[in-house]
């Protein structure tokens, strides 16, 4: 499951500050390229669907709206989205709910019956 590839791939980062550090400020293609070549293959979409999942789920988790005022964002200043990703978001979800937003699937866009 690549989606599993992607959450393995931001974990590695985390422990892997000069990698994280080469690849904050490139483009997604040139991540989504690297993180093939480390044998973690995912796509353009399941990188947009998890990762909007997964900031969902911890919006909803701390009891917050996610929105342009999530307060989770101000810690993102003075880093890239990509290394905010890797440093906050996802050491900040168990793998318990990691595993539930892979097992739901890519929410519904709004205005679309699931």
């Amino acid at each position: 499951m690549s989606e599993r590839n992607l959450i393995t791939f931001l974990q590695t980062l985390a422990i892997r500050a000069d990698v994280l550090d080469a690849l904050q400020w490139r483009s997604k293609d040139e991540v989504i390229a690297a993180a093939a070549g480390f044998g973690l293959p995912f796509t353009e979409a399941e990188f947009d669907w998890l990762i909007w999942d997964l900031e969902v789920r911890l919006a909803q988790r701390r009891s917050e709206a996610f929105d342009a005022h999530f307060p989770l964002w101000e810690t993102m200043w003075g880093q890239s989205y990509f290394a905010y990703l890797v440093k906050d978001v996802i050491p900040s979800l168990t793998e318990a709910e990691i595993d539930a937003v892979i097992a739901a699937g890519p929410a519904a866009p709004a205005g679309q019956n699931a």
